[in-house]
């Protein structure tokens, strides 16, 4: 009677993962880039071409391309500090993640500088941009 009900689960997850809607190669490679500004302080996930319509007249004050290869058992870091002239504020910090979402830590917005910290899942490396903006 037991191998029979794990025989009928067994079926039924097959079942449910045949029909399961499985995320083409075209959406896997989709890069997405999460933003922080004042409307979204706790970061807003967007498209690329969403993110260019929406933030056309920003002015970039910095970018970085940084990749740290996957490592079995570790986590990969990068680090960036920032410091504009005085009287310039940084207003928008823009991350793009081409491999998966990393872990986001960063100082607040609204000074002239600014430290963010990328962490990846262990085992999963980074290949990430980050961009800072001021307004116009």
């Amino acid at each position: 009677m037991r191998s029979l009900i794990i025989i009928a689960v067994l079926s039924a997850l097959a079942a449910c993962y045949v029909n399961a809607v499985h995320p083409t190669e075209e959406d896997m490679s989709e890069v997405y880039t999460i933003v922080f500004d004042d409307n979204s302080l706790d970061g807003r996930v967007l498209s690329r071409a969403e993110f260019n319509a929406r933030y056309e007249g920003w002015v970039l004050l910095s970018e970085a391309n940084d990749f740290a290869p996957a490592v079995e058992g570790q986590e990969q870091s990068v680090e960036m500090f920032y410091r504009a002239q005085r009287g310039v504020q940084i207003s928008m910090v823009s991350i793009t993640a081409y491999v998966s979402i990393p872990e986001i830590n960063r100082s607040p917005l609204g000074k002239n500088y600014i430290e963010v910290t990328l962490k990846s899942r262990i085992g999963a490396g980074l290949n990430t941009t980050i961009e800072l903006f001021r307004r116009q």
